[in-house]
């Protein structure tokens, strides 16, 4: 097939076959062969990534709003060009929208008049089209510094930038195009030279570019980033796992990594003095890569980088809440709730509940917390009720707190699923004063709720009472007639039938 004469199609089907013969050759191929074929393969990459970022800019421009009905997407139906394109080429909108972005960036074109209208980045423009810098590289470039040149406009300054960092990202993919290249093996090794800069650090080295350009930005950028700041409530999946997200601007990150850092921080173990270290450390070891042990053999550390930081993090909270200065829920300091049957502590058999989660924890991790937690035995009567634990002041005690957790397992209406630590006692016999006894604040007159139900329970259509020491929800009538009482709660510890 004569390449002047091949069709883009053409082209792709001869790629293809191309791929088949190299993954049909993979087994018998080296190391090194697979780091040229990825060289290789990744120069064509370059090529097809630079044709799609062109043909989407050139679409966004024929389909651009002051055209209007005769724009390209509005004639085949689409409301924008992000969605035309997607709806081509079968990839998502997101990527639709990247590649204009970029292409419009690194788009130049020549006017009605004939006068050339350059993009605004020429360097990386040419730098983009010949196959000498990626799209990663490009897009990094374009974006960073048109944070800049949107502040302060562009300048002999802006223009400098741009070609510094595309000088040093084409540093080494230029130097295999050298057409003095000799043919011999020293040539040959000396034509394709160490990578002088990733992309990661194309960035960097843009970001710092940047705040040089515009010192005066750093401050109005920061106000963006904190106020997209977050840290999101964990939430459980049916596998038990809380996952979430989080979002540290710079500030909260650089607080974050000196903290967790400083239980990660790795020490070089020292046979002379590992065994002084272990007694003086107060838990230190599971956050060091290589243990020491008694016969000079050094261990490995199991965890995974994700659980040594998870672990560096729940030692900063212990810390925390073990500090006098620590804030104050329902005025107890931060504690764990873990509700365990007797039997099953006795056995060593079965599982805790923890409040707040779904998932048991098996008897070994409550056996943990009782390390170092109190361990607090509250007698329930055959109807489940708490025996003997009462006491007559306005709000519930702190030990009357931990029974109602026990006994209630979190909000006591149908469907909430609020965890005992999110919730007020709330009295089912209100109460009137000191000396109105069947208002008192004993056990068997108070029961969870969460803030919302405690708030709508008095004009609810469900009503609360207390059965043989236990919450009951009489419903609705258009849900029971009868308005039969049902006992009601999350208590997972009892017979589940």
């Amino acid at each position: 097939m004569d390449l002047l004469d091949a069709s883009l199609g053409d082209i792709a089907a001869r790629l293809r076959e191309l791929l088949d013969l190299d993954r049909a050759a993979a087994a018998g191929t080296s190391g090194d062969a697979l780091l040229e074929a990825a060289h290789d393969w990744e120069a064509i990459g370059r090529a097809g990534d630079a044709a799609r970022t062109w043909v989407a800019a050139e679409i966004a421009n024929e389909s651009r709003r002051e055209l209007d009905t005769s724009g390209l997407a509005y004639r085949h139906g689409f409301p924008s060009a992000k969605q035309l394109l997607a709806s081509t080429t079968n990839i998502s909108e997101r990527t639709a929208a990247t590649r204009i972005s970029l292409g419009q960036r690194v788009r130049s074109s020549v006017s009605i008049s004939g006068t050339p209208n350059p993009s605004f980045f020429p360097v990386v423009e040419s730098a983009f089209f010949a196959g000498d810098i990626g799209v990663d590289t490009a897009a990094m470039i374009c974006r960073t510094l048109s944070e800049a040149v949107n502040r302060v406009g562009r300048s002999d300054a802006t223009d400098h930038a741009e070609r510094h960092l595309v000088a040093a990202a084409t540093a080494t993919v230029r130097s295999d195009r050298d057409p003095d290249a000799d043919a011999d093996a020293e040539a040959d090794a000396m034509a394709r030279p160490p990578m002088l800069y990733t992309v990661e650090e194309i960035g960097r080295l843009a970001i710092r570019i940047r705040e040089h350009l515009d010192p005066d930005g750093a401050e109005p950028r920061d106000t963006i980033k904190q106020s997209l700041r977050g840290f999101s409530y964990p939430r459980v999946g049916v596998d038990g796992m809380a996952r979430g997200r989080y979002a540290l601007p710079p500030l909260q990150l650089g607080v974050f990594l000196a903290a967790v850092d400083s239980i990660l921080s790795p020490r070089t173990p020292d046979p002379a003095e590992h065994v002084a270290d272990a007694d003086s450390t107060d838990g230190g070891v599971s956050a060091e890569t290589e243990i020491s042990t008694s016969d000079d053999q050094v261990v490995l550390d199991p965890r995974t980088a994700e659980q040594k930081l998870l672990d560096a993090v729940m030692t900063l909270i212990d810390m925390a809440a073990a500090s006098p200065t620590a804030s104050r829920l329902n005025g107890s300091a931060p504690t764990v709730n873990v509700h365990v049957t007797l039997a099953d502590l006795q056995s060593g058999r079965g599982a805790g509940w923890i409040d707040g989660s779904t998932e048991p924890i098996p008897i070994s991790a409550v056996n943990q917390l009782q390390c170092d937690g109190d361990t607090v035995t509250t007698l329930f009567g055959n109807h489940g009720e708490i025996l003997n634990h009462g006491k007559t002041q306005r709000l519930a005690t702190r030990r009357q707190r931990r029974a109602l957790a026990a006994r209630d397992g979190g909000c006591v209406m149908p469907g909430c699923t609020v965890p005992p630590s999110r919730c007020q006692a709330h009295h089912v016999v209100p109460w009137v004063s000191h000396t109105f006894l069947p208002g008192r604040t004993d056990i068997d007159n108070l029961a969870l709720l969460c803030s919302f139900h405690h708030s709508t329970i008095h004009s609810s259509a469900w009503q609360l009472e207390m059965i043989h020491g236990k919450p009951h929800v009489r419903p609705p009538t258009w849900l029971d007639r009868q308005r039969t009482p049902r006992p009601v709660g999350q208590q997972r510890i009892g017979r589940p039938w």
